[in-house]
Parts: C-alpha cells; sequence; structure tokens
C-alpha cells in the first residue's frame, strides 16, 4: 500500500526520465507509459461543504463508474423519514454540512456529518457490483446527531467532490502504483538481528486493532487519538484499527496511552497485530469472551481458580427441561438515531451452540422457570422501579399474558408452578402485599386470578407441595412459615423460619431464621415433622437444592461475621476488601454434614442439571458487567 502524495505525477516522470537515460545501448527503447493525472482530485486535504438542513435524511447511496476508471459516489438527500420515524418526507434543494476525507493503509473514505437524524440509504444501497468499493458501514454517535459514513476500498484513491441541490457527488479515482526502481546490489554485509517481536519485516506493520467500535460510537474514544474504525476482513463487522508502526513497541505505547487516559474500556478488547500493510484486519469472536476467560472467578482452598465459561456472554437462568440445555439472558446493545439502546434477551446454550429462545425484548431478567410439563416459561422483569411477571408459551413462542396486568402486581417478589403447570403462584400487588394464584384452567380470562392469602406476607420464599401453598411472615414473636390450600381455607403455622426451599422429591425443607437469639439454618422433614441442625450462628439466605435432593447448597456470608460454631474448617470473618467475601458450602443430606466447597465474588449462585454442578452468573466490578457477563460452572466435587 503506498502513501498518498500530491507528487505522485511527478515521480512518475522523474523514474521514466531516470530509466530512459540508463536504458541507452541495452537495446529497443521501452514505450514511454502515460502518467496519471490526478489535477482537480484531492489525496490528503478533507473537502467540506453543506450547509442547515433540519431533520436530514441520508435516504440513497448509490456507485457506478465514471469513464475507464473513475468511480461515481452519489449520495442524496431529503428531510424527514417515513420509514424510521413515520414522518412526513419533503424534497430539500441543500444538503447537511458535511466533510470528506480519506484514511490510509487500509484505505478508507470518510464522509462526516454535523447533523443526520435518518439514514434510510440502507434500504437503497447500491454499490453497482465495483470490485474496488469493498463495503459500507456507518457510525451513530450517542447524545449526538453526527453521522460518519465509512466507504471501505480496495486501494488508495483520489477524490472530488460536488454538491448539488439535494444530493453530493464523490468522483474517485484508484491511484496507479509507481513503477518500483530497479534494485541495485549492494555489497554483502553482516546478519543483521531483527527481532520479529520488535521490528516489522519489510512489507508488514504493527496496528493496535481494537474490538470498540460501539465504544467510539459512546464517545469514549475521542477523534484524533490514533485509532479510528475500519471494517474486517469478513466485510461485515467495524473494528478500529491504528497507522502502520515499524516497531511493535510502538503500537504497544499507543494502546497502553489509549487504555490509560480514556475511562469505560475494556482492555481485552484490544491487541497489537503484525499484519501486511493495508490488509483488513480480521474480527475474531473470541475478542467478544476474551475477558470471560481471564477472570478468576472462584478461590478453592485459598488460591483464586479460573474456569472455562459454560456461557460466554450471558447469565444462567435455569436448566431447559430434557436437561440438556441452558437457559440465559444476554444483554443486546444497539445504536439509533444517536442513541444507545439495550435491551436483554432470552437465549438457550445447546453445547457450544447458543440460539435465542424468544424475539421479546426485555429491561433486565431477575429468573424464569420453565412449568413442570416443559411447554410455559414464566419470567420476571425488573424496569425501574417495577416489575413484569411474563408467561410464554413455548410452543408458539408468544406471549400468553402479562400477570402484572393481570391482577398480580408490579411489586412481584417470588413465584411458583403447580405441580402440574397449569397454575402460577406469587408474592405481589401494587400496594398491600398478598399471595396470588393465577389459574389457567379456568374458561374465562377475568376469572383466572385470585388472592390465595392477604393477611400478611414476606417478599421472600414460596413454595407449591402436597396441594399446599407454603410462605412466610415475620412479626414480633418471631418469622413462620405458613401453608394454605389455594383453593380456600386458612392458613397454618408449618414451622419458624423467614426462608426456606423445599426439596424437590418434597422430602425435606431447608429453613433459615436470623429473628431469634442465636441465626440458625436447619434441615425439616416434611413427612415426620423431625429437625437436623445444618449450621448455628450462620445468617444465611441464600441456599437451594440440587435437582435430585441429594445436596442442599448454602452461601456463607463472611462479611457479617456470623461464622457459626467455630471448627478447624472455619476460619475467622473475611477482610473488608476480600474479593471473595462469599463461601459456598455443600451439605449431604444422607450424611447429614456440611463441607467448603469455594469461596465467591457474589451470591448469584444457582443450581445445575445434575448434583455435581452449580452455576456461578459472574459480572466483573470493575466496569459494572460492561466487560464480563458470563456463567461458570463449578464443579462441588
Amino acid at each position: 500500500m503506498r502513501s498518498l502524495r500530491n507528487t505522485i505525477a511527478a515521480v512518475l516522470i522523474l523514474s521514466f526520465t531516470l530509466a530512459a537515460l540508463s536504458g541507452c545501448g541495452k537495446g529497443e527503447p521501452q514505450p514511454t507509459p502515460v502518467p496519471q493525472s490526478l489535477e482537480g482530485f484531492e489525496t490528503e486535504a478533507p473537502l467540506t461543504g453543506g450547509g442547515t438542513l433540519m431533520n436530514a435524511n441520508l435516504n440513497s447511496l448509490r456507485a457506478e463508474k465514471a469513464g475507464v476508471d473513475d468511480i461515481r459516489i452519489t449520495l442524496s438527500f431529503i428531510g424527514g423519514s417515513r420509514m424510521s420515524a413515520g414522518t412526513d418526507e419533503r424534497e430539500v434543494r441543500n444538503v447537511p454540512r458535511f466533510t470528506v476525507s480519506m484514511l490510509e493503509d487500509p484505505a478508507r473514505l470518510v464522509v462526516s456529518f454535523e447533523s443526520i437524524l435518518y439514514w434510510d440509504y440502507l434500504r437503497d444501497l447500491d454499490l453497482g457490483g465495483l470490485e474496488f468499493l469493498l463495503g459500507t458501514f456507518g457510525a451513530a454517535f450517542e447524545g449526538s446527531e453526527r453521522f460518519n459514513l465509512y466507504i471501505q476500498l480496495a486501494d488508495d484513491a483520489a477524490y472530488q467532490v460536488k454538491e448539488e441541490s439535494d444530493r453530493i457527488e464523490i468522483l474517485l479515482r484508484p491511484i496507479e502504483e509507481a513503477p518500483a526502481p530497479e534494485a541495485e546490489a549492494t555489497p554483502e554485509v553482516g546478519a543483521i538481528d531483527i527481532v520479529e517481536d520488535t521490528a516489522a519485516p519489510e512489507g508488514q506493520a504493527f496496528y493496535l486493532v481494537a474490538n470498540a467500535f460501539s465504544a467510539y460510537t459512546e464517545g469514549l474514544l475521542p477523534e484524533g487519538c490514533g485509532i479510528a474504525p475500519v471494517l474486517s476482513a469478513d466485510l461485515e463487522t467495524p473494528l478500529l484499527i491504528s497507522k502502520g508502526f515499524g516497531e511493535r513497541s510502538a503500537a504497544e505505547t499507543l494502546m497502553a496511552d489509549i487504555l490509560s487516559t480514556n475511562q469505560g474500556l475494556i482492555g481485552s478488547d484490544f491487541r497489537v497485530e503484525l499484519m501486511e500493510k493495508g490488509t483488513l484486519p480480521v474480527y475474531d469472536e473470541a475478542m467478544e469472551y476474551a475477558a470471560a476467560y481471564e477472570q478468576q472467578p472462584i478461590r478453592i482452598n485459598g488460591t483464586p481458580t479460573a474456569l472455562e465459561p459454560a456461557i460466554e456472554d450471558g447469565l444462567f437462568l435455569a436448566v431447559t427441561p430434557d436437561k440438556k440445555g441452558l437457559l440465559y439472558t444476554k444483554r443486546i446493545r444497539e445504536s439509533s438515531i444517536g442513541e444507545t439502546y439495550e435491551y436483554e434477551q432470552l437465549c438457550v446454550m445447546r453445547g457450544r451452540e447458543a440460539k435465542p429462545l424468544l424475539s421479546f425484548e426485555f429491561h433486565t431478567v431477575e429468573s424464569a422457570a420453565y412449568s413442570p410439563d416443559g411447554r410455559k416459561l414464566a419470567v420476571l422483569e425488573r424496569a425501574d422501579e417495577a416489575a413484569h411477571l411474563y408467561v410464554f408459551d413455548l410452543d408458539t413462542k408468544e406471549l400468553l399474558t402479562d400477570l402484572t396486568e393481570m391482577g398480580l402486581g408490579d411489586t412481584v417478589s417470588a413465584y411458583v408452578w403447580d405441580s402440574m403447570g397449569g397454575r402460577i403462584f406469587s408474592i405481589g400487588g401494587s400496594g398491600e402485599i398478598a399471595v396470588h394464584q393465577y389459574d389457567f384452567n379456568v374458561p374465562s380470562e377475568n376469572k383466572r386470578h385470585t388472592v390465595v392469602d392477604k393477611k400478611g406476607v414476606d417478599e421472600s420464599s414460596l413454595a407449591f407441595f402436597g396441594g399446599e401453598v407454603y410462605f412466610c411472615e415475620s412479626g414480633e414473636g418471631g418469622a413462620v412459615i405458613y401453608r394454605i390450600k389455594p383453593e380456600g381455607g386458612k392458613r397454618r403455622s408449618f414451622a419458624e423460619g423467614e426462608a426456606f426451599a423445599v426439596s424437590p422429591d418434597g422430602r425435606y425443607m431447608a429453613a433459615s431464621d436470623t429473628t431469634g437469639e442465636q441465626a440458625s439454618f436447619t434441615l425439616l422433614n416434611m413427612q415426620d415433622g423431625s429437625e437436623s441442625i445444618i449450621a448455628e450462628g450462620m445468617a444465611v439466605s441464600t441456599f437451594f437444592w440440587a435437582p435430585d435432593a441429594s445436596r442442599l447448597f448454602y452461601i456463607e456470608n463472611r462479611l457479617s461475621g456470623s461464622e457459626g460454631e467455630a471448627t478447624e474448617e472455619t476460619e475467622s470473618a473475611a477482610p473488608v476488601n476480600d474479593a471473595y467475601p462469599y463461601r459456598l458450602w455443600v451439605y449431604d443430606v444422607r450424611e447429614g454434614k456440611a463441607r467448603q466447597a469455594a469461596d465467591l465474588p457474589y451470591v448469584s449462585v444457582s443450581a445445575g442439571a445434575d448434583a455435581d454442578t452449580v452455576y456461578l452468573s459472574f459480572t466483573d466490578s470493575e466496569t459494572m458487567g460492561e466487560a464480563v457477563r458470563a456463567t461458570y460452572a463449578v464443579n462441588v466435587n
């Protein structure tokens, strides 16, 4: 790839003159090549134009041959957009303010606009099948009406710009390569030791490449920082690339400077690569999830430990009914009209293949639960201060109902299916918190919702077993676990506790209570009422069962200082700055013994498909989940 110079014609003429002089007496003279004319074309300086245009819409982009070698690119404008905003469209008499410039190595034509509200050209894009135009992409900047149009070129080009009433015409002239001078013999010298990691071989250079196009459009990378957008080798994915450096250290210095002076960037998105000059960088999907592999999400026997992600880009919610897939929530980010729009989508991971489960766009998914028959899915969404409990039909992938709008209220905190999947129970309301029921078996939709109990309920645990609903209520005398028949009847006390979890086989209930003089965590036999102590003096709030009910998992908050009875296996409370303040314990029901499994940074742990695996949903604390939203499988054996 050549650097662009206005003196290229003079270089061509001078090269020919020297060749003619040196060729005297060496046979027939060679034909004189006609030097390429670049008169009237620009190769370096930006060209500007345009004026004020309200509601500007770049509605068409076309390219065509112009003469033998030139290419004409036409950008057309209107005001408003029926497609993007449903507004009236109008003809215009001028174009918005613009700047046309060229980026080199690899070559890109850039048309920058101060204000573009709509870019409907995407529906009317025609590059004319010209091989010199490799592709195009746009950059809309968050919080601004700025818009940059990038056209990736196969090689360097000079350009002219002509401004019409409603369009901009750009004439490109590919620059012909100057003949290479004959190499002169050089005397032999001793071998030069060139370290590949330091100096680039001839024809190659070191480039800083970043998978950070979204960070660029969000303003996290300022203009002129040394790295700019480029189309990757797949001609689909925008990346960022620097100029080529002869020394690796120069590219690494630029990377260090960018990461240290611009907050919010993810270091694993940046890499230094040795490439042929002028080639496009390769997009590597592994870059998207590199940060997830660099983490040490647990500590085992005092040693921070890395784990391979089970889900590279999302947070685990549930195991699929066939036990072969993982349901998770993935964050999606899209840009539109100067704003970044984010939502979450439900996906299923089977093996290493992930596919969206629903097309529904969620604000923030807090939890999800399959019905026992596997035909429905309940999803709890948090949106600002309100909650929505949705139920989807998994056969049609359609929304069956928004239970929040059907009487269950917008403060849903817990929910559970009955044993058949025909009914769902929840704790919530809109004002008064109560236990609610929604029965899909009732033909009339407006009669499906009933209130099971409204005498008072904690926003914590909820279960259905043996035809009864279990819930908690705390009062001056302590916390009590109650049960009630949803068809009607009075609540009856079952045990003491402020949180509980019934085993999948219904044989046991684990219950936690911190309302008494000493915190306790116990195991209750649902058949005979007998009780076993799992831990005393330990405030346990997070616990769950293995799917076969052989093990009970619980989390100890070591920052609270409630360690329970001192044993050789326990330690003192975790220091305030401990990166792993939560301890995962495993209680074997048959043996009646508990053991430590690992120290964790978060309490977001859930049961896996078997008794040997739990899933840790992990978000990095440095960027609040921007770098890592991954799920790790933790083997507890």
